[in-house]
Order: structure tokens, then C-alpha cells, then sequence
């Protein structure tokens, strides 16, 4: 059956495309995937079009994504007509309807009806991961692509059908495949030059990642523990690294894992369904967190008058690993360790001032800080795990299992390296 569409054409370099709109069922019955053409298993690498299908993160990420959140949004798929393309038929508006005024004669220039052949065979040459979810989101585990495999069972059976969406309209670009070298080049250009949005530029946009939405916040609120002062901000938004000169204390990526590591203790994690209640919930947890920390810790404490007194800071910078967000990381891993261990970190957070975070200590060798002249930073998420995990020690290491002791002894034996037996470090008491 042929297919009839209301479209606009145009042209970029020597290739003809066509823009259009087609329902999410028509898209999902008509349109398919690279993968799952009768030549695919028989191309070569370099004939292969596409990219496999990643299941879990269409299952995992995009369909809940379609489903859930009603302001979804899709770019445009670009379509290959891969058969057929030798019987397109575009016919201009203005060879349909006589346009009297001037001005609509140039604004529908290139507007018209694009009729696609019977036999026509359309297959997504970027944009495959959407179609899948769609296909997914509308037909549930039946709309899993054949080319798909081993998706987990769970992601399986959480994929439930919504008729509904498949009304949705797709926008949708079509290309002719007169020439297959020049239809992989495309495919090729559109994916190495596609810039992905970077980890900050994702913190300080999304609005349905409640642990972006806090760490936000923390810093842009009234109200928030890391408000700029004077103009001056604490929080590097633009980068993940902090200048030894700069009067930041941490960056939004740091701060952003630090508000995902202890939130997750109250079960809040980056897919938790937002809502206001849930937002003041866990800023109040974290604005909590971030205010004790200025308050009670000696270090950040004479960061704020610097920044207040307009001083430098660079020379507590140079003296505390307690001014790296590599560090400010680490510790949050330890405070949920303590959480965990039934502590009211409120009652025991000034203990941290009793550790040494010098960068000569070689408690820290190998596991915050490399044991090298340079003493670059450690971020490894097991490297801020374990060393979570030595600063909870020290902290409330009385409370810990025989196991837990164990697991921090080792940690400690394996960045001295060759066997060497490390002690423990003393377990802060009564110090402060």
C-alpha cells in the first residue's frame, strides 16, 4: 500500500531529504532496523550501517523515560527509503492549488505531498535506540526487536503496553539510498560529530533527575548552604576540576555524586519519580549535610572567611586534601557508612578535624592520592569507596564488625603494595 505525506523538501550538499511527521504506530510498524535486514549477518563490518541495539539502556532508560514523563521529546529520526527509492513521488503544493499571495509562495516553497511506493522498505539510519523504544513503550515486551538479546528477565517483564502513545507524532527525515556509500558516510558524519551534552551541562539542565534537581539547589536556592558570596561562587558549574588559585570549593559533578550517595540511604536515586514533597524531602537532607560541614569543619570554615574577606585560598588548598572534591566525595561514602551504622553524623562530624588530610600522609598513599611527587587525586568511584571506608573507620570504628575491620586492613596492605602489613589508624574518641 502506498503512502501518501504532507512534506517539506530540501537539501543539504548533494543529498535530498524530505521532513515530515508519522504517527508513533505507523513508525514502529513501517520503519526498521539496519540489524534486522536479511544481508545484515552477511555484510561486512564496513557495510553494516548501524550500530547494535543496546537493550538494557532502551528498556533501563528510554521507554521509562516515554512513559513516565509527559513532556517527552524526541529529535528526528533520519529514515533511509532503502527500497523503493526509485518510485518516490514528490509533487510541490503549488502544482496542486494555485497560491495567489507572495508571500505564501515563498513560505511553502518546497512544501508538498511525498507519496512512497508499495514496496518501499524504510530503515532508521540514525535513530535506531529511539525506534526501539517506542516499539517498546506501545507494544511492551512485544515490541522488543528480534535483534535484541539476552535483555534481563525483570527488564522483560516491566515493559508494559501504551496503546496510547503510539498517537504520538514522530518528526522524521527521509533520504534516498541512491548511493549506499554515500548513505553509510551520512550515518558515519551524523554520529562521530553529534556532540554528547557533557556530565555538568546534563546536572544543570535535567529536570527529571531528582539528584540533579537537589544538587541544583544546594547552590542556586536563597536558602542554599552553597550560595555564592559576594558574587562569588562556590560551586565550578562549568568544569569538573577546580583551580588551585580559585576560590571554589567544589564542582557540580562532585557535588552531584556526593547528593546521590547520601540520598540513596533514604532510597532517592536519579529515577525516583520527582515530585515537590520528594525535592524538599532530600534538600532538606542534603542543605542539613552541606551546613554542618561549613559549620563544624575547621578547614571549610576558614575557606568561608577567606571567600567572605575576599583572601586568597589557594595556600589551604595547597595544605588540605579536605579542599579537593575528590575528597568531599570520599567523605560523603563515609558519612553513609556511619549513617548505616545507626550514628547520628551531626553528633560526630567534628572528629573529621582530628584526621590528618595533609598530602604527605601516607595513610592516603595510593587511595586518595597517588604516591608520587605531582600527588594527583585518585577518582576511581572503589578508590573513594575505600577511602570512604578509612574515614569511617576513624570515625566510628568501634562499631564496626570483625569483617568491616578486615576489609579496611586490606584496603590500607594493598596501597602500601608488596604484601607490606599496614596498622590500622587510631579511632578518634574523645578528641574534640
Amino acid at each position: 500500500m502506498s503512502t501518501t505525506l504532507l512534506a517539506k523538501q530540501g537539501k543539504m550538499g548533494n543529498t535530498t531529504y524530505y521532513q515530515t511527521t508519522m504517527k508513533a504506530n505507523t513508525v514502529i510498524t513501517t520503519i526498521g532496523l539496519a540489524s534486522e535486514m536479511d544481508q545484515w549477518k552477511d555484510m561486512t563490518i564496513d557495510e553494516r550501517m548501524q550500530r547494535e541495539i543496546n537493550g538494557t539502556r532502551v528498556a533501563a532508560e528510554l521507554v521509562p523515560y516515554i512513559i513516565k514523563d509527559p513532556d517527552w521529546f524526541f529529535g528526528s529520526l533520519i529514515i533511509v527509503v532503502y527500497k523503493g527509492w526509485e518510485e518516490i513521488y514528490f509533487q510541490d503544493i503549488q502544482e496542486v492549488t494555485e497560491i495567489n499571495m507572495a508571500a505564501y509562495k515563498d513560505a511553502l516553497k518546497g512544501a508538498g505531498f511525498l507519496t512512497l511506493p508499495d514496496n518501499k522498505r524504510l530503515i532508521a539510519l540514525d535513530g535506531q535506540h529511539r525506534l526501539a523504544a517506542l516499539a517498546m513503550a506501545i507494544k511492551g515486551k512485544n515490541g522488543i526487536p528480534g535483534s535484541v538479546e539476552r535483555l534481563p528477565e525483570h527488564l522483560k517483564e516491566s515493559l508494559i503496553p501504551h496503546p496510547e502513545i503510539g498517537d504520538a507524532d514522530i518528526s522524521v527525515i527521509l533520504i534516498e539510498n541512491k548511493n549506499i556509500n554515500v548513505i553509510r558516510k551520512i550515518f558515519n558524519k551524523v554520529n562521530r560529530y553529534a556532540k554528547q551534552t557533557s556530565r555538568s551541562d546534563n546536572i544543570i539542565t535535567s529536570e527529571d533527575d531528582i539528584i540533579a534537581i537537589v544538587a541544583r539547589k544546594l547552590f542556586n536556592s536563597q536558602d542554599g548552604p552553597l550560595i555564592a558570596i559576594d558574587g562569588k561562587e562556590l560551586i565550578n558549574w562549568k568544569s569538573n576540576t577546580i583551580a588551585q588559585r580559585s576560590k571554589q570549593l567544589t564542582t557540580v559533578s562532585a557535588l552531584y555524586t556526593i547528593t546521590q550517595t547520601i540520598l540513596s540511604y533514604y532510597n532517592v536515586d536519579e529515577k525516583s519519580l520527582v515530585s515537590s514533597e520528594l525535592i524538599d524531602k532530600s534538600y532538606d537532607i542534603m542543605k542539613k549535610y552541606w551546613t554542618l560541614c561549613l559549620e563544624k569543619i575547621d578547614v571549610f570554615k576558614t575557606y568561608i572567611k577567606c571567600v567572605c574577606e575576599d583572601r586568597p585560598v589557594d595556600k589551604i588548598r595547597k595544605e588540605s586534601l579536605l579542599m579537593k572534591p575528590v575528597t568531599h566525595m570520599a567523605m560523603a561514602n563515609a558519612i553513609l557508612i556511619v549513617i548505616k551504622h545507626g550514628v547520628d553524623y551531626a553528633l560526630i562530624i567534628d572528629k573529621i578535624n582530628a584526621i590528618d588530610w595533609s598530602f604527605e600522609n601516607p595513610m592516603w598513599f595510593n587511595i586518595l592520592v597517588t604516591n608520587t611527587k605531582s600527588k594527583k587525586m585518585i577518582t576511581k568511584t572503589n578508590s573513594l569507596k575505600q577511602a570512604g571506608k578509612l574515614i569511617a573507620y576513624m570515625l566510628i570504628g568501634d562499631k564496626f564488625n570483625d569483617e568491616e575491620v578486615n576489609e579496611v586492613q586490606e584496603i590500607l596492605n594493598e596501597a602500601a603494595g608488596e604484601n607490606q602489613e599496614t596498622e590500622l589508624p587510631e579511632i578518634i574518641m574523645g578528641q574534640l
